[in-house]
């Protein structure tokens, strides 16, 4: 990641001077908010909700699905283990006490944390990662 051209300085003129610091000032608070924004994506907010008949939701990196499970189950399926994915987060809000989100990935020999993926049965919010290694909470 490159930072662009910020500002040129005319050091002989004083006004001009306090103008291009001014301009300075407004220009690298633009940049910082440039490279925030594409070094910490903010989660995609969606929601889901399970029933007899519609159970099973996919998980996408850089999303925060809440899942109501008031009526039924659900299965949450986060997708394979591919660089791509590597350090993104996939959130997961459990909105209500009753049922359970049982969560998976579409690879079957992935693990989390070096074991079986969980069972979701509390009310909160469980943040997965991955790496090459596999998925982590």
């Amino acid at each position: 990641m490159t930072l662009s051209h910020i500002n040129s300085f005319d050091t002989d003129n004083p006004q001009k001077l306090s103008r291009q610091l001014s301009d300075l000032e407004d220009n690298v608070s633009a940049e910082l908010d440039r490279v925030r924004a594409g070094a910490v994506p903010i989660p995609i907010v969606a929601s889901f909700s399970a029933t007899a008949s519609r159970g099973i939701v996919a998980l996408l990196p850089d999303q925060q699905l809440t899942i109501d499970t008031s009526i039924a189950s659900a299965a949450a399926v986060l997708p394979p283990l591919t660089p791509a994915n590597f350090g993104r987060k996939f959130l997961v809000v459990k909105r209500v006490g009753t049922n359970s989100i049982v969560t998976s990935c579409q690879d079957a020999t992935a693990l989390c944390n070096g074991g079986a993926f969980p069972t979701i049965t509390a009310i909160g919010i469980t943040t997965f990662c991955c790496d090459s290694s596999g998925y982590y909470r």
